[in-house]
């Protein structure tokens, strides 16, 4: 099973090189990372290896309603039956992830996890570095389309590294910060890169990915990140770790500083997209409609729009693909508002808030008993992106958070050893031959 969630892990990194420069137009590979997951739900079916806890039946209560609401949109609405199949798939097919992988992310394989983001995060930023060195439209910018991926009314690239947008690359920065910043909680002895050289220069790189993109995004990600890190500290009631975090704080514009030396020309579209006038009133609506656009925006609707009706499956023949993704609603909470229909479509995403903030709380009662401070930050950023954007491309955004929140159910599960509390997975949550 820890194959199969590191065969995902890969997938998921290397998805957008496939896709993108291998066979740019295949949009089938986009699907790529469900094989591995498709498979472990079978051996966790074959071998009773799964969460039987409380959270299995959430996800089975929620799967069912959502279930029946797409019926009823086929059959009254006549939705289009291979649209409802996206949607189905979007929201509801990477839900028993938290079922399966975390049950065997041990703490072994949870190091292992940190030190291959980390290591990983080299590579990326000089494959970063080079994209946005290179013009907009040179071959290493483009995307699965084949066209460049630029930032609106300036003629930059928006840095992807080797995934096949830039969204998604942000949340994977972002998930990698996080980490980098777990390392720094952590006393010298307990860290997965041992060697201070090493683990400064993966913070380096990690932070110039970001900072480079060109992307809002993944800036804002990485900095809730930080911002996760520094309760961590707090909690830990360390004042090395407070200091680490501080000293990290201080050195971001040094980083900061070797972007404008790397691309004038990114830096500066970066800070203008931060604190234009226009920019800065699109940040804050953004903002306001994510928290409570799902409430106020959506006129009520006792059926909805349809599920997968916010996916590019619906739009298939249409020659404006990408506005046309937008016509619901570019926030992903009110869309699902609107697709599902308002008493489904609210319970859906408060049930998703209400998960996201748990997971919090649950990363807060870990790092105090000395378990895994990675968890925090990690949690902090998994909850923007649970905001952000989840189903509407969720191939690449809910597997990529979902592997996420595997890590931190995994800590919970398998507490490190060396925090004193030698206990075992609770066994009243699986079931095995």
């Amino acid at each position: 099973m820890a194959r199969l969630f590191f065969a995902t892990f890969w997938v998921i990194v290397f998805n957008g090189a496939v896709r993108k420069w291998i066979a740019p137009n295949a949009s089938i590979l986009y699907l790529l990372q469900d094989v591995p997951i498709f498979i472990a739900y079978c051996y966790a079916i074959w071998k009773g290896f799964f969460d039987r806890g409380y959270l299995m039946l959430g996800i089975v209560v929620l799967s069912t309603i959502i279930l029946l609401q797409g019926l009823i949109q086929v059959l009254v609405l006549g939705l289009d039956f291979f649209v409802a199949l996206a949607g189905f798939h979007n929201y509801l097919f990477y839900l028993p992830v938290l079922l399966v992988f975390p049950l065997c992310l041990t703490e072994r394989h949870r190091r292992n996890y940190i030190w291959w983001n980390l290591i990983l995060s080299i590579p990326m930023c000089m494959l970063a570095i080079a994209q946005a060195l290179s013009p907009r439209m040179a071959w290493v910018n483009r995307t699965t389309g084949g066209d460049a991926a630029g930032v609106p009314g300036a003629d930059v690239a928006r840095v992807s590294g080797t995934f096949n947008f830039n969204g998604f690359y942000g949340i994977w920065v972002a998930m990698a910060v996080a980490l980098c910043l777990g390392e720094w909680l952590l006393p010298k002895r307990r860290r997965v890169i041992q060697r201070t050289w090493l683990l400064i220069l993966c913070t380096f790189t990690v932070n110039l990915c970001h900072l480079v993109a060109a992307s809002r995004t993944a800036i804002v990600l990485a900095a809730i990140a930080v911002a996760g890190a520094m309760v961590g500290a707090v909690v830990l009631g360390s004042n090395r770790a407070i200091f680490a975090i501080g000293g990290i704080l201080i050195l971001l514009p040094v980083a900061a500083g070797a972007t404008f030396v790397i691309s004038p020309q990114e830096f500066n579209i970066v800070v203008q997209r931060f604190t234009g006038e226009d920019a800065k009133q699109n940040v804050t609506d953004r903002i306001e409609d994510t928290l409570i656009g799902f409430a106020t925006t959506p006129k009520f609707s006792l059926i909805g729009a349809g599920i997968g009706m916010g996916v590019d499956a619906a739009h298939v023949g249409n020659t404006d693909t990408y506005n046309f993704t937008y016509e619901l609603s570019e926030l992903d909470t009110v869309r699902n508002v609107m697709e599902l229909g308002t008493p489904v479509g609210l319970l859906y995403v408060l049930t998703r808030i209400a998960f996201v903030y748990g997971m919090i709380f649950l990363s807060i009662r870990l790092v105090r008993s000395g378990t895994s401070p990675h968890v925090l930050p990690l949690s902090f950023v998994l909850l923007a992106q649970n905001y952000a954007d989840l189903t509407r491309s969720a191939a690449m955004t809910a597997s990529q958070v979902m592997v996420g929140y595997a890590f931190i159910l995994g800590a919970y599960y398998y507490p490190d050893a060396m925090t004193g509390l030698h206990f075992e997975a609770d066994d009243s949550l699986t079931r095995s031959e």
